[in-house]
């Protein structure tokens, strides 16, 4: 139950557009990439999935670029999951074992389930919006 890289990365690149790109500016691709460490070519097909998502907006062109949109501000993390991972990574056992569920649990299965609970109310309710107020407040970073 570990959330990939490729989830990471979509909700750092998600808040990091959505704290730089205020009064209507873009932030481009290669900006994104450097700031947040992320490949570029990676970085740019995870970006390509959110906008076909609604998550961002984007723009080409000289004065293109990625933008937040009247929807961003309340993606739920869980969206971002699901674009990414589908909801795999909540729902496969954690150390692999193929037939794991509550009737027939793994060794650590009883142990993690109230973990997994807390993970998916977390990622239920938190939204890009909360995670900007927290880098503008300076108690979460990006880099």
């Amino acid at each position: 139950m570990f959330f990939s890289k490729t989830f990471g990365y979509a909700v750092r690149a998600t808040a990091f557009v959505a704290l730089y790109s205020e009064n209507e500016s873009r932030v481009g691709l290669r900006e994104i990439s450097e700031a947040l460490d992320i490949p570029h070519h990676f970085l740019g097909k995870i970006m390509q999935d959110l906008v076909r998502h609604g998550v961002l907006e984007s723009m080409k062109g000289p004065h293109g670029g990625f933008s937040v949109n009247e929807r961003t501000a309340d993606i739920k993390l869980s969206e971002i999951l699901q674009i990414t991972d589908g909801t795999l990574a909540l729902e496969t056992c954690a150390i692999g074992v193929r037939k794991c569920n509550p009737d027939r649990p793994c060794l650590v299965h009883n142990d993690l389930a109230a973990f997994k609970a807390v993970m998916v109310r977390s990622l239920s309710t938190r939204t890009i919006h909360e995670l900007t107020i927290q880098l503008k407040e300076g108690k979460s970073f990006l880099f």
